[in-house]
């Protein structure tokens, strides 16, 4: 497998991703200190700017070892802030990886991650070369699951998650 490093920008038809390093950590502090994002992503959120600050350089780390990808969402148009994307957890051959995806509140429903994951599945499958994709989402975050459906990834039990989740995962077709 390549360097992560290398794998930026990667551009949808109407989305840049890019890493958070390319973004007013401002926008990013605002997503990161949204109380119902951080409760739907089950995980706290980040009561200073500097934490989102660590949270970056800490990301950053983690793309730099090959550890996992993480990018901003942005408009390719007005060059907004909408969200990130995340692939982790990567498996031992590196065949099969989690990820995770936030966006703003008043950029949810405008089919901005149905684009996005339709994009970076086939990006994970032909690029990275894995063969599993998984997602975790909380029971509660139907927006979530129903981009998880709509784009081809299925309930999978097998997949561990956290209390009062769904499991769901794609496969790479052969």
């Amino acid at each position: 497998m390549e360097k992560f490093e290398k794998y930026r920008p990667i551009l949808t038809p109407h989305f840049t991703l890019d890493w958070l390093t390319a973004t007013k950590v401002k926008d990013i502090y605002t997503l990161r200190h949204d109380e119902n994002i951080a409760k739907m992503s089950d995980r706290t959120i980040d009561p200073t700017i500097q934490d989102t600050v660590d949270y970056v350089n800490q990301a950053m780390r983690l793309i730099m070892n090959n550890d996992s990808l993480l990018w901003g969402i942005s408009d390719r148009k007005i060059d907004e802030f909408l969200g990130t994307f995340c692939i982790w957890n990567f498996n031992d051959p590196k065949t099969a990886a989690e990820i995770r995806f936030e966006i703003l509140p008043n950029q949810q429903n405008h089919g901005i991650m149905t684009e996005i994951l339709q994009h970076i599945t086939e990006f994970a499958f032909n690029e990275l070369g894995l063969t599993t994709l998984y997602a975790v989402a909380k029971q509660a975050n139907t927006p979530a699951i129903t981009v998880l459906k709509k784009t081809g990834f299925e309930i999978d039990p097998t997949y561990p998650g956290g209390k009062n989740t769904l499991s769901f995962s794609i496969s790479k077709s052969v």
